[in-house]
């Protein structure tokens, strides 16, 4: 066994395709092939089930998966310990970031990041918070923002900061000259959604009690992906929405009357950093922790008497 297998062998389990994989890895198909069939003649025991399409990991292959991803990810992280040691924060930090935050998050720190780490090379991708936990278990990012509280095992998570929600409400809305809005007072069928599976729309139904957003009476449903885009249909067709504390950051002065409080206990998310505990935090990772907690608000950063909504993200 040599450490390329292991990382063919890793990659071929993401991917599931012998020749997919091999394009990937840079090799041929056949080699490919080959590499494998060596693991397992040198283990004495089947890693794939190649009768199924996609290919499978056996019992033994998900076992074997796990240790070669450890391995794999300790010894890229040895790779990168002179910079540990020097203290030096240059290199690449791959981040994962929810499209929640990411819009309203990265102008905050992006600038600053530039002038106080300038050989640091941050690679910056919007993803959902499952396609964030699982390329931090492959090794595939350093570090993801995400909502919390979740559920994931061999992620560790560090609380950064804590948003209100708001309600985002149209001038045209019976609610609209009320200085807070109660919860009780909204009428769930007026409400534009983000789409379902989106950890913040998880949330928000957990505050407002919605089992099925299918069921709305609109006549015209519209899920989107995009904060900002439901705001744009607040703007042009009435009803409301939610947003997060951030979001109330970048609305345009003739929109800012829209944004409305929401009534004691006002429900509130927590954002974190997630890192992969086997190889914990790098030092890249810890250096934008601290620069992100010198550009968010000391009131945002202490924790909420009441509990943060629950992202219902188990994984």
């Amino acid at each position: 066994m040599n450490f390329n297998q292991l990382k063919y062998f890793i990659e071929l389990a993401r991917v599931r395709n012998f020749s997919e994989s091999a394009k990937v890895l840079s090799i041929s198909q056949p080699a490919l092939s080959l590499q494998i069939q060596k693991l397992e003649d040198e283990f004495e025991y089947k890693l794939l089930d190649r009768t199924k399409k996609p290919l499978a990991l056996t019992e033994e292959g998900e076992l074997f998966y796990e240790k070669a991803l450890e391995i794999v990810q300790l010894v890229e992280h040895l790779e990168n310990l002179n910079l540990e040691i020097e203290e030096k924060i240059e290199g690449i930090l791959r981040v994962g970031i929810i499209p929640t935050l990411s819009p309203y998050l990265v102008p905050l720190f992006m600038g600053k990041l530039k002038k106080t780490y300038p050989k640091l090379g941050i690679h910056i991708e919007e993803l959902k918070t499952d396609e964030i936990l699982d390329q931090l278990a492959h090794n595939e990012l350093d570090l993801g923002l995400i909502s919390t509280p979740v559920k994931a095992s061999k992620i560790g998570f560090v609380p950064l900061f804590y948003e209100h929600f708001y309600v985002y409400l149209s001038p045209d809305h019976p609610l609209f000259d009320q200085d807070s809005i109660e919860l009780k007072a909204i009428n769930m069928d007026e409400l534009w959604y983000l789409h379902e599976g989106n950890c913040f729309q998880n949330q928000v139904n957990t505050v407002c009690e919605i089992r099925d957003i299918r069921q709305s009476e609109l006549p015209f449903q519209y899920a989107s992906n995009s904060i900002e885009s439901l705001k744009r249909i607040v703007e042009s067709e009435g009803g409301m929405t939610f947003i997060p504390e951030l979001a109330t950051s970048q609305i345009a002065a003739e929109y800012e009357n829209m944004v409305k409080p929401i009534a004691q206990p006002t429900p509130t998310r927590e954002i974190s950093a997630a890192y992969l505990r086997t190889t914990g935090l790098k030092r890249t990772a810890k250096a934008l922790i601290e620069l992100l907690s010198s550009c968010i608000p000391a009131r945002m950063q202490q924790k909420p008497a009441t509990p943060s909504i629950d992202t219902q993200i188990r994984i």
